[in-house]
């Protein structure tokens, strides 16, 4: 089978180092670069001291994001293969119509290389803003809707949506090739898992278990059949968390660093019952509910503490590079085909980051290897 192994773009200042690491991947072999979009950081502004993130010394504010269009657009016309996607943004903070604009400025830009990744959102970069953030699986499958419709004509359009109405409206900038930019969506529940197989090109999902991984992606074939479409018409991908080192053991240790700890609030409460224990935030959706700006000091860290280890082992993907692979190989058996691998070994140790691309490319060249002798047992 052939496999796509794409990383995390930089969103992150100094800015200047975006495009050349960019290059350098894309001469390595990295096929995708995806952009996160964010207001916040999952890091409670509470705990970003410099005795738990040394960075604080230097950075004032874990916060400290920019815009991934701009981002994008920039690597873009500095690469030729790569390709280069949101992971993820999500229509409300954005209008529709300004997401298919953007997306097709960046299908342009990049010569048919942008992807838009798509999601319901996340409490953290709406809540505080004041924005909407009731009935997301609907307001996202809308979305997409209208999306489609924008790019589908240069003609004028009228849309009769629950959140959306567009009267005569139109988006004159055709696709930069015969079709417009891929869609790529995080789905994990079943309603959004049915418009994925309805209406996307992609399925990049947080999942841990390669034996649920298969059976969702049933249901988007399932879904994409029911739908017309050819059973595999969305290629199935996964969002990875990696933390990495040449030692195992090293690895192991740094899942109990605070920052990890931390990130592992975005777990799903099913992770924590699989372990025997609550939500230490009693949140049903992790990623979805947090808000980290919410949190105080003493709030975060006992929270933090109150993490599973096993919630840690299961929610990273970690070890060797060579542990990493074998981890990984089930979800290609399952039908993965693309991974988005996310190294965060640096939140736990900052003197890893200068090591942790070249960790990416040794996972990269082992899955690309394992995946030569793989043939996949799809679920029907």
């Amino acid at each position: 089978m052939k496999i796509e192994v794409g990383v995390s773009g930089l969103t992150r200042p100094p800015v200047d180092a975006l495009v050349p690491m960019a290059k350098a991947l894309e001469e390595s072999g990295i096929e995708a670069m995806w952009f996160a979009d964010h207001f916040l950081h999952w890091y409670p502004p509470s705990v970003w001291t410099p005795d738990i993130f040394p960075q604080a010394a230097t950075e004032p504010s874990p916060h400290t994001f920019m815009d991934p269009g701009p981002l994008m657009g920039a690597v873009a016309t500095h690469t030729k293969h790569m390709y280069l996607g949101t992971g993820v943004t999500d229509a409300i903070r954005r209008h529709p119509a300004v997401i298919a604009q953007t997306f097709a400025t960046l299908d342009h830009m990049s010569h048919g290389r942008a992807r838009l990744g798509l999601g319901v959102g996340e409490a953290e970069n709406i809540v505080p803003y004041g924005l909407p953030y009731d009935r997301t699986a609907s307001r996202l499958i809308e979305a997409v809707e209208v999306i489609r419709l924008l790019w589908s004509t240069t003609d004028p359009v009228d849309f009769d949506g629950e959140f959306v109405q567009l009267r005569q409206a139109v988006i004159g900038l055709g696709p930069y090739g015969e079709r417009p930019p891929e869609i790529w969506m995080p789905a994990h529940r079943p309603r959004v898992l049915r418009a994925v197989g309805r209406l996307a090109d992609g399925w990049m999902p947080i999942i841990v278990d390669a034996d649920e991984y298969r059976a969702r992606l049933g249901d988007v074939r399932a879904a994409s059949r029911a739908a017309g479409r050819p059973t595999d018409a969305v290629r199935p991908g996964l969002y990875v968390w990696i933390v990495c080192d040449e030692d195992g053991a090293v690895a192991e240790r740094l899942l109990d660093a605070m920052a990890l700890r931390l990130i592992a609030l975005t777990a799903p409460a099913g992770l924590y019952e699989a372990a025997g224990a609550e939500h230490p935030l009693a949140s049903k959706w992790g990623l979805l509910d947090f808000v980290p700006t919410e949190l105080s000091r003493a709030d975060a860290l006992a929270a933090a503490r109150a993490v599973p280890d096993e919630v840690l082992r299961s929610y990273y993907t970690w070890g060797t590079p060579d542990d990493i692979i074998g981890r990984l190989e089930p979800f290609m058996r399952a039908g993965c085909e693309a991974f988005n691998l996310t190294n965060v070994s640096p939140a736990a140790d900052p003197a890893l980051a200068p090591q942790a691309g070249a960790r990416n490319l040794d996972i990269a060249a082992g899955l690309r290897a394992a995946a030569r002798t793989i043939t996949p047992t799809f679920a029907s």
